[in-house]
């Protein structure tokens, strides 16, 4: 999914671009996708607003209405990344994916061929 100039080396409008286009061409645009990661569970979305990846917290640390703690969000004005690794294990807010791996990990997920 990072083919092309490296994540980083483009503003966050062309990267948020780059991924809405890959997303649609898996068919995943607008659609949550679950993911499992280092046996923790994360929603990934992208749409016409963003895209962002949440790590889903225990049911006592979610507020109502949000799907858990964001690691991950790009934007066309900014990109935030929660990658460092977790000083705990039962750290929930850190993932110990960047950017980049998250769009390697949905690419490994969900492309074919």
């Amino acid at each position: 999914m990072t083919a092309g100039r490296r994540v980083g080396q483009e503003s966050p409008k062309e990267l948020l671009t780059r991924i809405q286009a890959r997303f649609r061409e898996l068919g995943l645009f607008g659609q949550t996708l679950t993911l499992d990661y280092g046996g923790k569970k994360y929603l990934a979305r992208c749409d016409d607003l963003s895209f962002a990846v949440y790590r889903r917290l225990r049911r006592g640390h979610l507020s109502p209405g949000q799907p858990g703690w964001p690691v991950c969000l790009v934007t066309p004005e900014a990109v935030v990344d929660e990658s460092s690794p977790p000083p705990a294990p039962e750290d929930d807010f850190a993932s110990g994916l960047g950017l980049k791996g998250w769009l390697d990990l949905i690419d490994a997920l969900y492309a074919t061929g």
